[in-house]
């Protein structure tokens, strides 16, 4: 399948929400998965020069630990991200990515001003760090909350998703 129209359609947001309208895109994801797809979308974007130049944060430690747990497994990589491996040391970093590890760094993104991303678990918006971030950032329109996996339809995804005026916790 080809995941170029998802690849240009995230980079359409970063561009849209932080270059833009200078706001914060937070992408709620799954730590085993989801997340590492996007940051080998996001690789892949700064090797062609799409890449909007924007700080980039995952914050959520199980899914910095997923990813450890995936970059030091490569006989599982299928053909293309083996491919990209002959030219680039680390199909899931780039600059500009940094990992969130302590909660006090996690709290200091709510009082950020510039643009930037944030990919946090869980994937669904129901536990997690990124609850917080879209408690303290979705009441300013500079800023989007990008659903990028399956949410349960009354987790608080599902129900951002359905395009819900009013949301609690």
């Amino acid at each position: 399948a080809d995941v170029a129209p998802s690849d240009d359609a995230l980079i359409g947001h970063i561009h849209h929400t932080c270059e833009v309208k200078k706001g914060k895109l937070i992408i709620p994801a799954f730590s085993v998965g989801r997340t590492q797809e996007l940051l080998y979308a996001l690789n892949r974007a700064q090797l062609n020069g799409k890449l909007p130049r924007v700080d980039i944060f995952v914050d959520s430690p199980l899914s910095m630990e997923a990813t450890q747990v995936v970059k030091s497994h490569p006989e599982g990589f299928n053909k293309t991200v083996a491919k990209l491996l002959e030219t680039d040391s680390d199909p899931f970093d780039f600059p500009g990515l940094r990992y969130i590890r302590s909660v006090d760094e996690s709290k200091q993104l709510n009082y950020r001003r510039e643009p930037c991303v944030i990919i946090s678990a869980s994937g669904m918006a129901e536990a997690g760090r990124v609850k917080h971030h879209i408690a303290n950032n979705i009441d300013d329109s500079r800023n989007t909350v990008l659903i990028v996996g399956y949410c349960e339809p009354q987790s608080l995804g599902g129900r951002l998703m359905r395009g819900a005026k009013e949301v609690s916790s």
